[in-house]
């Protein structure tokens, strides 16, 4: 099962043994490496047929076989070497394990050496570049899931906190530009990076992995943490942000500050302060429930927020925290009016009511928003998946185990580093 699932994950599963070809390929059959549709003659070889006249064959010659052979039997440390070489010079991700000594300079040449933890000789874990303690080939399969769960949750916690920070920019910008009142002060700004926006944004970098994260296709080795697609799904959360509570403030305005939403009508009105401090205080609760709620919609690119919503405990807590440091922050006499310039406790009914309208304004938005962000998604894994399969080779036919009958050698155009390649250098 853990073979047909690295094969999912686009892992293509290379067994190398010095066993005889037949029993290779029995063995090959029974863990999944060699598929019932698969013909052995072109999928498992003796490896006798990479050195027939003593020299191994040309570098073109060796590409064409090891793109499309599953099993090398009566492998020498060499042949395992050259493999090896083979499948990076294709421009693939080569992964080697290995337990004995003859697999050293293999491990030691792939792009990852596994070398096995209980049976696995001391120079063998000494050339890989990890040690499998388990001896289990299921243990790799579960590492390349955690792996992608982990870069995954980088990816949510950059697009996060890239969109918060680009909506408070551009909210600022928007009020200095048009000459309105600026919707919060140096230490509120503090107060919403340090208290509301960083446990949600460590929360995401800590999010379960998606389940159909091993149905993904491996990403290139040059691709950058964060994709175009993903910059524009920040630009679009990120003006939504900004909307949503601009429009909120804004409203605010026009209520406790007679209509008035120029900064220069509304340093004219008596207690000006206090009145644009109210407005204030509706804008800053508005925009820490909707980063709330922005937080909640990051935990996946393609699926809606209420996919799993209870699936990552962190961002409970995070959540938990963010709102009891908000109501201290605008219900705290001192505290809020004296320190931080909020006034929860004068906003009223109204107040309260209009500051909903960002996280309900927010959630559909950026919902609508999500749908971009996941056509753009599935693009990007059909391009992936496309740039994957390789183009169609001259069959090539095993016989006897000295000579092998080819077709005019093509050249072998590099694919895009996204195929993981694992050979397993024996049987475990």
């Amino acid at each position: 099962d853990s073979v047909v699932a690295a094969r999912g994950a686009g892992i293509r599963v290379v067994m190398i043994t010095g066993d005889y070809l037949l029993t290779a390929i029995a063995i090959a059959k029974n863990v999944n490496i060699l598929q019932p549709s698969d013909d052995v003659e072109t999928s498992a070889m003796d490896c006798a047929n990479l050195r027939p006249d003593g020299e191994y064959l040309r570098p073109e010659e060796m590409d064409m076989i090891t793109r499309s052979t599953r099993v090398f039997a009566r492998a020498k440390p060499e042949d395992k070497l050259e493999i090896v070489k083979s499948i990076q010079r294709q421009g693939q991700v080569a992964a080697m394990t290995g337990d004995g000594v003859n697999d050293a300079p293999a491990l030691n040449q792939a792009d990852i050496g596994v070398a096995m933890g209980i049976q696995g000789t001391e120079v063998a874990k000494g050339a890989a570049d990890m040690v499998l303690t388990d001896d289990n080939f299921c243990s790799i399969v579960n590492a390349v899931e955690k792996g992608r769960s982990i870069y995954a949750g980088i990816q949510k916690f950059v697009a996060f906190i890239m969109s918060v920070h680009i909506a408070e920019v551009m909210q600022i910008f928007i009020c200095i530009v048009v000459g309105i009142p600026v919707m919060r002060t140096p230490l509120q700004i503090l107060f919403l990076i340090l208290v509301t926006d960083l446990p949600p944004s460590i929360a995401l970098g800590m999010e379960p992995g998606e389940a159909h994260i091993l149905k993904m296709r491996p990403r290139p080795k040059e691709e950058p943490i964060v994709l175009m697609w993903m910059w524009l799904a920040m630009i679009m959360n990120g003006a939504v942000l900004t909307v949503v509570v601009v429009a909120v403030y804004l409203i605010s305005l026009i209520n406790y500050c007679d209509g008035e939403v120029l900064q220069s009508n509304i340093y004219l009105l008596d207690s000006y302060e206090v009145r644009l401090s109210k407005a204030q205080t509706v804008a800053f609760i508005s925009l820490v429930w909707s980063e709330n709620i922005r937080a909640y919609i990051s935990r996946s690119f393609t699926n809606p927020m209420w996919h799993d919503i209870f699936g990552n405990k962190h961002m409970q807590k995070a959540i938990v925290m963010a709102q009891i440091c908000l109501y201290v922050a605008v219900l705290t006499p001192y505290l809020s009016d004296r320190i931080l310039g909020l006034r929860g406790l004068e906003i009223g009914f109204f107040g309260w009511a209009l500051a909903l309208a960002g996280p309900a304004g927010c959630f559909i938005l950026s919902e609508s928003c999500k749908l971009i962000s996941a056509y753009q998604a599935k693009k990007h894994q059909d391009s992936l998946s496309m740039a994957d399969t390789p183009p169609a080779a001259a069959p090539i036919k095993v016989v006897g185990s000295k000579n092998v009958k080819m077709a005019a050698p093509v050249p072998v155009q590099p694919v895009k580093k996204r195929w993981f390649q694992c050979c397993m250098g024996g049987i475990f």
